[in-house]
């Protein structure tokens, strides 16, 4: 046996910030929620947030500016329900964010594995990409407070 004892980093995790309307997004916490393990680097995981949470804010802005025109500071101000020690709001825009991020990584891990097998797991995958697109669209019509589904007659 050698004398040798791994070590993780003594560094705190990143946390990406989008100025102070908005609450900060803490890597560690995404990994443990997406359940991302250490083959989705930080550079990317980094980049895929900071993408994800530039989506999100564009579609919130117009939502955003009346808010502050009401005198709302951040998102947490904003009146909502509590759930935990956190505003549904922000629980919300995680979600958004956290599911706009995680498509974009499914979108972008495909390639890696170009045989059958990776094929077929890439078309099974499709439906998850679906589906987080579809939980970060329902968290922003949540928080814009409008139904999540859109009929037009034709």
């Amino acid at each position: 046996m050698s004398g040798f004892v791994a070590t993780a980093p003594t560094t705190d995790p990143p946390v990406i910030r989008s100025g102070d309307w908005y609450p900060p997004i803490a890597l560690a916490e995404v990994r443990a929620v997406l359940r991302l393990d250490g083959t989705v680097t930080e550079a990317r995981l980094t980049e895929c947030i900071a993408l994800a949470m530039s989506t999100v804010e564009d579609e919130l802005d117009a939502w955003q500016q009346q808010q502050e025109a009401l005198g709302r500071t951040s998102l947490a101000d904003v009146p909502s329900k509590v759930i935990g020690d956190t505003s549904r709001l922000v629980l919300l825009y995680q979600r958004a964010v956290y599911a706009t991020a995680k498509a974009e990584l499914i979108e972008r891990y495909r390639d890696v594995d170009s045989t059958d097998a990776g094929q077929r797991r890439a078309e099974a995958m499709e439906l998850s990409v679906d589906d987080y697109r579809r939980q970060a669209r329902y968290a922003i019509r949540d928080i814009l407070g409008r139904p999540r589904a859109t009929v037009e007659l034709l």
